[in-house]
């Protein structure tokens, strides 16, 4: 979303300076090669500075840092993204008296052993009250947050959903989908099912294979291709652990051939377009971009009312929203689009394409993060303008 926004912006007319830490390393089992993110944004036009602090953004001095750099660039507005800069974002935009604003993406978890998640909230706490001007949030579940943890008041809060360019989303011919469908040995008769998202206990995947042991155990012919791994992080140790037990379960109950872990991979809109649904099992999240790429691919989508429901939605016309964290309704909805003839199914996907189009295209959701943003910059502007200057 942060190269989305920042595409939006230079072809708003404005300039975008990418102030990041260092770039995660990423192993990808698809055989194509990895695109530095760092990358992809200046071949955009994108101005991106390396400031190795943000890793540890706790440190005080951090903030000093990215002020600088901020000043130095001749900023506007100052954009929290990730969750663990945000703080440092609004900071750097109080110390610089520009407007502070986060592009929240998820509700918030807070990491760390014992006491660590209370002394990350608090400070996140007292960063939201005193420092921000502008909340944008990707679901009215996030704002909802905003609002009744953080106590946020209404006027600092807003909702952009996320959005993917979905009416360029990328096809192809028949014969690559194929290709794909016989690497992971989908046969004639099978169909296939995916999953994209980090192996993380947010994304419900304990849910997910207990819910296609059920699709199987029915005498349902289909595979599951998990796209993800565990992100390094605070919590890749735990992260690890929990993908070890989701292992030991598949092989105990002889679905590892069944429910495959296909690691990170760059290929992500060629399995969708291969594959016959998507199926969405998160416990909690802003707007999953998954979801909206799967929709761009014109497949059915199962996913769980893990943000909500979007206004307009409805069961079985544009996919289908489960309550999260129940295996039954997950596997029910499962066996009934494997149930439908294929013809039906496609038909369910091209209208969820169409309320992807209708309310998740790019360009409509950055123009309208943009203008937000423009706003608050000439807000602030104004506030700070001589009284009789004209």
């Amino acid at each position: 979303m942060a190269k989305f926004y920042a595409d939006a912006f230079v072809a708003a007319g404005h300039e975008v300076l990418v102030i990041h830490g260092p770039e995660p390393q990423v192993n990808d089992q698809s055989g194509t090669e990895l695109t530095s993110f760092v990358i992809s944004l200046r071949e955009s036009g994108i101005e991106t500075e390396l400031l190795p602090d943000l890793a540890f953004p706790l440190f005080p001095s951090v903030i000093a840092k990215t002020a600088r750099i901020a000043a130095g660039f001749g900023a506007d507005v100052v954009i929290g993204v990730n969750a663990r800069d945000r703080a440092v974002a609004l900071k750097t935009a109080t110390r610089l008296k520009l407007p502070g604003v986060l592009s929240l993406q998820n509700r918030h978890h807070f990491h760390g052993p014992l006491f660590v998640p209370r002394l990350k909230e608090a400070y996140y706490r007292r960063a939201m009250q005193n420092d921000l001007t502008m909340a944008i949030c990707s679901s009215p579940a996030v704002e909802e947050e905003m609002r009744e943890r953080f106590s946020v008041s209404s006027e600092r809060t807003c909702v952009v959903y996320n959005g993917v360019d979905v009416i360029n989303f990328p096809d192809f011919s028949d014969n690559e989908k194929q290709q794909v469908r016989e690497k992971f040995q989908i046969g004639p008769d099978e169909l296939m099912l995916v999953n994209v998202g980090r192996i993380d206990i947010q994304k419900g995947l304990e849910v997910l294979t207990r819910a296609f042991k059920e699709v199987i155990d029915s005498g349902r012919k289909a595979k599951l291709i998990q796209v993800g791994d565990v992100h390094d992080g605070p919590n890749a140790v735990q992260m690890s652990a929990y993908f070890s037990s989701l292992k030991s379960y598949l092989q105990e109950n002889n679905l590892a051939d069944r429910f495959i872990f296909a690691g990170w991979r760059n290929d992500c809109p060629l399995l969708l377009r291969a594959a016959d649904m998507y199926v969405h099992s998160a416990q909690w999240e802003g707007w999953p971009l998954s979801v909206v790429e799967a929709m761009g691919a014109a497949l059915p989508v199962i996913m769980t009312d893990c943000s909500g429901r979007p206004e307009g939605f409805i069961d079985c016309e544009h996919g289908i929203i489960v309550p999260r964290n129940d295996v039954a309704a997950l596997a029910a909805a499962m066996k009934t689009f494997i149930d439908l003839p294929a013809q039906d199914r496609n038909e369910i996907g091209q209208r969820g394409r169409q309320f992807a189009t209708d309310h998740f295209e790019i360009s409509r959701t950055g123009r309208k993060f943009v203008e937000i943003v423009e706003r608050m910059i000439e807000e602030n502007k104004a506030a700070r303008e001589p009284i009789g200057s004209s």
